[in-house]
């Protein structure tokens, strides 16, 4: 841990403090979506068929609306830590370049102070490290974007399905028919 602090610079303590919350997150919202049940079996979605039964009176339109502003608080449910994955993949690599910068200016610095010959060795230390932070910013970066496009599509499926439920349900109680 020591040497890859060393390596790594200041930013190691920011790009580990990403890592980690990253990685809570995947694994909070991997337990959220594994414990959801069915959507017929779900409260939400059993609360969402009652209050469209009990609102049958009201006219299509504002049962619609209704409905799509309760749908609107489950999809906040659904989506809530996404965002953040989303901001720790976005932020893990800006930080791990912004250490390839600084480390190759400390690399050219080194080179600039040299008074004998440069030898490829110092320009091959000073990327070495440079380039670790990207590398690391990147490793964090991807399972973050990753879980996040499948926890997003995992939703967007969810609310499709009690939308669709709902406006069959919304179009029976109109007197209309459907095959």
């Amino acid at each position: 841990m020591l040497e890859t602090f060393t390596q790594i610079g200041l930013l190691f303590y920011p790009l580990l403090g990403l890592s980690l919350l990253g990685a809570a997150l995947i694994i909070e919202r991997l337990v959220f979506f594994m414990r959801l049940p069915k959507p017929e079996d779900s409260e939400n979605f059993k609360a969402l068929e009652k209050e469209l039964k009990d609102n049958a009176a009201l006219s299509k339109v504002v049962r619609d609306e209704l409905l799509s502003f309760r749908l609107n608080d489950l999809k906040i449910q659904l989506e809530q830590g996404i965002h953040f994955l989303r901001i720790v993949a976005i932020l893990s690599p800006m930080l791990g370049l912004l250490g390839t910068v600084l480390g190759m200016i400390k690399a050219f610095k080194d080179i600039a102070g040299q008074t004998g010959p440069v030898v490829p060795s110092m320009i091959a230390d000073g990327l070495w490290s440079a380039m670790l932070t990207t590398a690391y910013g990147l490793s964090i970066a991807l399972p973050c974007l990753f879980a996040a496009f499948i926890y997003t599509r995992i939703a967007e499926k969810r609310l499709g399905l009690f939308q669709r439920h709902l406006n069959s349900e919304s179009v029976k109680l109109e007197g209309v028919k459907l095959s």
